[in-house]
């Protein structure tokens, strides 16, 4: 084994334990399906929307979306990297 596998197997270790951290700690939606059904439109573009929505991105649960969003990409790639290299 080379010593960059070595590095990108435990790299790939801690983006996944940080991963499933990460959605642990986000907030759970009970809306489910019927829910996002039911709350589908709201208006339609900026007019409808309120100060929290059009905020949403700067809020903890946005910037977690987020963290999260990058961590997954992270894991797919490194996934894919470590196999191609074993």
């Amino acid at each position: 084994m080379s010593p960059i596998y070595i590095v990108l197997t435990i790299v790939l270790g801690i983006a996944c334990a940080v991963l499933i951290t990460v959605v642990l700690l986000q907030k759970k939606r009970d809306a489910g399906f019927s829910g996002s059904a039911a709350m589908g439109g709201s208006g339609g573009g900026a007019a409808g929307q309120t100060h929290y929505e059009k905020n949403q991105g700067r809020t903890r649960e946005g910037k977690m979306a987020r963290l999260t969003k990058v961590l997954a990409a992270l894991f797919m790639i490194m996934s894919l990297v470590v196999g191609f290299l074993a």
